[in-house]
């Protein structure tokens, strides 16, 4: 069973808040939460003049934490013990990340606008920081859940996702579905035909897969499907059979020992963040890459 023992839910004061805390609210209802925290930060520098001439020494925190508080009453209602905390500091993804610490955050959620409403740049960053398991919920994506796809490339990495994706779709009664998406090695064309690099790559994907169902019986009774790269990206191929698919959450595995920050999430996982998709994205670390993190 998922237990999540404190969740975070980042809102910005746009008309993407009310969606999310609604969404909070049926994660809650059908998985195990201990505590949700309703989180804003007020960049009190970026403030314009005009502003601080009108209002003065108004008591913008205050004035903020009552919007929330409204909204999270509306949207949330008494689903599950809740606290709103409003803070204002320079620096929002230090923040985030010393409350994830602070209280022992188990998920965060961050809302997302689609590409012409907004850069993503916070979000990015956020994910480059935050010390647990993410959930992007992109603005046009529904608040209904019913079939999960998890891409794997049977790294330890995609398959605790895969573990996480199984658990949640016997949990909730979801229908639940791997993909793995495989390249051919041109380097060797055209010494070999391209049909014979086909099916000696399927060849041994699919030994793969068996070797892993002989080793996981929890899973063998799930489907599976290959996908040829090709001309496309592993992210693009991905993408493309979410609509295919009509899947309403998509779960992927994340890397975390590259000393790099900016390679930690893997170039998959970012490469999909940064595309315009309509569902629920579930970026997953495993709880020994979260103590690495902290």
């Amino acid at each position: 069973m998922i237990t999540i023992d404190a969740l975070m839910v980042c809102l910005d004061l746009s008309d993407i808040d009310e969606k999310l805390v609604a969404f909070t609210r049926s994660l809650c209802e059908r998985l195990e939460v201990g505590k949700v925290y309703f989180v804003h930060n007020i960049k009190v520098y970026e403030l314009s003049e005009d502003f601080k001439e009108w209002y003065g020494d108004v008591d913008l925190a205050g004035e903020i934490e009552g919007n929330i508080r409204d909204i999270v009453a509306e949207n949330f209602g008494i689903a599950t013990a809740h606290e709103v905390l409003v803070s204002e500091e320079p620096n929002t993804e230090v923040i985030l990340a010393d409350l994830v610490k602070r209280y022992n955050i188990g998920l965060t959620i961050l809302g997302k606008k689609m590409s012409d409403k907004s850069t993503g740049a916070l979000g990015s960053k956020l994910l480059r920081v935050l010390p647990c398991s993410m959930l992007v919920f992109p603005e046009t994506a529904s608040l209904d859940i019913q079939k999960v796809l998890v891409p794997i490339d049977f790294s330890d990495t995609s398959l605790h996702a895969l573990r996480l994706s199984k658990n949640l779709s016997d949990q909730l009664g979801l229908q639940l579905e791997i993909m793995h998406v495989y390249r051919l090695p041109r380097q060797f064309f055209p010494l070999i035909s391209e049909e014979k690099a086909v099916k000696k790559a399927e060849e041994v994907v699919k030994r793969k897969f068996s070797d892993l169902q002989k080793k996981h019986q929890e899973i063998a009774s799930i489907p599976y499907t290959l996908v040829r790269a090709a001309n496309k990206s592993i992210a693009e191929r991905i993408t493309l059979h979410l609509e295919k698919g009509r899947h309403n959450l998509l779960v992927l595995g994340l890397k975390g020992n590259n000393p790099l920050p900016s390679l930690s999430l893997g170039s998959v996982p970012t490469e999909l963040y940064n595309t315009d998709i309509n569902i629920p994205l579930w970026l997953v670390y495993s709880e020994d890459i979260i103590k690495q993190r902290l």
